[in-house]
């Protein structure tokens, strides 16, 4: 193992952030998915032993994964193969549209959102909303005001009240933009300063940076609700900051990384197909574009 990662694997496993079975959803999520869906056990492996995640934690995570209807096996002699299920691919890909999204820009018109209140917290309990989020006592939704959830939760019954985004409380801004995020984004960053003051040549370490690199920003950003850039106040130039810093590092990490998964990848038909979509994309201003359009 290089020393710069190395430090890296130290640094994350001293917070518990390095779980088996976290980190083979973020693998196939960016790796795996692109490039058909299907790897061999042994893939997997590899790259999570560069972590210090020895074989007997992986077929642990496996096995939790399949039984929890994650991930699905194939058998190919003594060799097994796995890929995510629907209900695998679906919370990865969800998150995908926050990971590799570009900077957030102020917008010049004035975002409008609603607070709803129901009745009780039990009316809540169904309700699964893109744009909403539950607040401390879990029976107020924030919802943008023009969407057509704000027209369901009005037909339920609730008591909703629209305005703009800097006339929303200031404890409603500091509970869902809480004053550790900025904190937490610094720390990401200086996990893998080094890699980015000196991206590894190795391809292998290439694709395990970047995939501590992607699991780290995943987990950070599912931490916190998606908001508008208005509501973030301060927070969201050292967000963007961070965001260029982890695209940039991202896009010198993918060359090597996409040679090994090209060269030493496989899968239950051979070797890994190459990935149905260019990572150029990845972070820009066309993600957006290309994730709403792709087959």
């Amino acid at each position: 193992m290089s020393k710069p990662l190395d430090m890296v694997v130290q640094r994350l496993r001293s917070d518990g952030s390095l779980k088996a079975w976290s980190l083979i959803i973020t693998f196939f999520g960016d790796s795996i998915v692109p490039r058909g869906g299907n790897v061999s056990a042994g893939t997997v492996q590899t790259v999570l032993d560069k972590m210090g995640i020895g074989a007997g934690a992986v077929r642990t995570a496996f096995s939790r994964l399949a039984s929890d209807g994650w991930v699905e096996r194939q058998k190919s002699g003594r060799l097994s193969y796995y890929q995510l299920t629907e209900e695998g691919v679906s919370p990865f890909a969800k998150a995908s549209l926050r990971i590799y999204s570009p900077v957030q820009v102020l917008s010049t018109d004035q975002s409008h959102w609603a607070l709803c209140l129901a009745e009780d917290k039990n009316a809540l309990q169904d309700l699964a909303i893109a744009d909403a989020v539950m607040l401390p006592n879990r029976s107020i939704l924030l919802v943008e005001s023009n969407s057509e959830s704000l027209s369901m939760l009005r037909k339920r019954g609730m008591l909703c009240v629209v305005g703009q985004c800097d006339e929303i409380p200031e404890w409603v801004v500091d509970y869902l933009c809480p004053s550790d995020w900025a904190q937490q984004l610094k720390v990401l960053q200086s996990t893998f300063d080094s890699h980015a003051a000196k991206p590894p040549k190795d391809p292998l370490v290439a694709l395990v940076v970047r995939t501590l690199l992607v699991h780290q920003w995943r987990r950070l950003l599912l931490r916190y609700p998606p908001l508008p850039a208005q509501l973030k106040g301060d927070s969201l130039v050292l967000e963007n900051q961070c965001r260029e810093f982890i695209g940039q590092l991202y896009h010198q990490l993918s060359a090597p990384a996409e040679l090994w998964l090209s060269e030493h990848g496989s899968a239950i038909n051979g070797s890994l197909p190459a990935a149905r979509l260019s990572r150029s994309y990845r972070f820009t201003e066309r993600y957006t574009e290309v994730e709403t359009h792709k087959s």
